[in-house]
């Protein structure tokens, strides 16, 4: 589709509506704009690239998004190819994903974040319900998470984190990154609960922590119970309110 005087792609059958005060072009797979850009609700089969400014009126889905620069939503988010924000991502609903999501910068979801794929988060990094992020999550700088926080895959965290709910996934690492800084620190209201293994510092639990393996490192403080299948670690300065209990695997 050419562009017309005006900037604007229309795509009726979708009811999607993109303008934008800079540059915009349409290919066969995705819609380019540049400068100050704006996206009605609505589906879209192609992906959305932006850069500079881009504001979502309403609830979009579409085939994949890359943003630099800042974009703000004012419903849900729903993309079907990868999610990729550098800068500044604001979406005020919630944000599904069939792929993965690489976030770089100010990232702020008022519900939840759901993706099929691996979820990488670094800079500031807040959601106001659950996050999943099915093929693993990586969270970098500082993050605060008003529910809980899964995956079938790894879980590792290297920035100060606060997190309202329970940490579920194959393997949780909190502090373990040789770079990480003193002031650094990880507070979990939930429970931590791994299928393999926990490796944690620097950490409070308010809740439990089950692993098959589990080492709590120095700083940390464990309110809960500790259950672990095979070996546990634990350093002398960590403080624990009831002994270590070793279960079976069956019990994991």
């Amino acid at each position: 589709m050419k562009n017309n005087d005006s900037k604007s792609i229309k795509e009726v059958e979708k009811r999607v509506i993109i303008s934008s005060s800079g540059d915009l072009q349409e290919f066969d797979e995705h819609i380019s704009a540049m400068g100050s850009a704006k996206i009605s609700g609505g589906k879209t089969n192609k992906s959305i690239r932006i850069s500079g400014s881009g504001k979502i009126n309403g609830d979009l889905e579409c085939d994949g998004l890359t943003s630099s620069g800042n974009l703000t939503g004012s419903g849900n988010f729903t993309s079907h190819g990868d999610i990729s924000s550098s800068g500044s991502f604001n979406i005020a609903g919630f944000v599904y994903g069939d792929e993965n999501g690489d976030f770089s910068g100010s990232t702020q979801i008022g519900n939840l974040v759901n993706l099929q794929g691996s979820l990488i988060a670094s800079g500031s990094f807040k959601v106001g319900h659950f996050v999943r992020g099915e093929q693993g999550v990586q969270l970098s700088g500082s993050s605060e998470i008003n529910g809980n926080l899964s995956s079938e895959k790894s879980i590792k965290i290297d920035g100060s984190t606060h997190i309202e709910g329970n940490v579920v996934g194959e393997e949780v690492l909190f502090g373990v990154s040789q770079n990480i800084r003193k002031k650094q620190h990880y507070r979990i209201h939930g429970s931590i609960h791994a299928k393999n293994n926990v490796n944690v510092s620097k950490t409070h639990v308010d809740g439990d922590i089950k692993g098959k393996s589990v080492t709590i490192g120095k700083g940390s403080e464990i309110l809960g119970n500790v259950y672990y299948v095979d070996t546990i670690e634990i350093d002398k300065k960590t403080k624990l309110a009831n002994e270590p209990t070793q279960i079976e695997l069956n019990e994991l």
